[in-house]
């Protein structure tokens, strides 16, 4: 069945297509999770994946794998599905081809929706917070209003940020309507994805 970051899935736990990798250029930029991005760090970029996902990665040609963490976006390149970073890609034997065709498996993900992990879901955060507290706040202020909202707790760069999300849509349009009414309620939102 064909996924749709043109991969392969099957029972929502498994991809198969074309990895690449990168390193070199964006090495001490900073990933989407906000963390400084490593070429050595055994990391990875998937489109829809939920950051902080660890997956199994194994090259089809020579059957060696590897567990990398996803903590960025992309490959941006059509029929691509995952791009390792420098280290990891090397561990596979994959530096001097550019692309090998792969297996990605989910091993564990910090998500807790259901159905594929390959599917893309989005949500409307509409604050994140410093202190824990003004999370809970927000949250009871818009639970009598919206249903699932959440308060997540992320570490970036040593510090804990607490935010508070509303919602998980398979409908990128589902989640842009519920952050329109956030807007006329007052709210700074954006829509993420998951």
């Amino acid at each position: 069945m064909e996924g749709p970051s043109g991969g392969y899935t099957g029972k929502g736990s498994t991809q198969v297509g074309i990895a690449s990798w990168y390193g070199i250029e964006e090495h001490n930029n900073h990933a989407a999770s906000g963390e400084r991005f490593s070429k050595y760090a055994y990391t990875a970029a998937h489109k829809s994946l939920p950051l902080g996902t660890v997956v199994r990665v194994t090259n089809m040609e020579n059957g060696k794998d590897v567990i990398v963490e996803i903590n960025d976006r992309g490959p941006f390149v059509k029929g691509r599905i995952i791009d390792l970073s420098y280290a990891p890609a090397e561990s596979i034997g994959m530096i001097e081809q550019g692309t090998v065709e792969v297996k990605v498996e989910v091993v564990s993900t910090p998500s807790t929706r259901g159905g594929s992990y390959f599917q893309p879901l989005y949500t409307v955060q509409v604050a994140s917070f410093s202190e824990e507290g003004k999370a809970l706040t927000l949250k009871r202020e818009l639970d009598g209003e919206y249903d699932d909202v959440r308060v997540e707790s992320v570490e970036l760069s040593g510090d804990n940020y607490w935010r508070v999300r509303v919602g998980r849509y398979d409908d990128k349009q589902d989640a842009d309507e519920t952050a329109s009414k956030l807007r006329t309620d007052g709210h700074y939102v954006r829509v993420i994805m998951e």
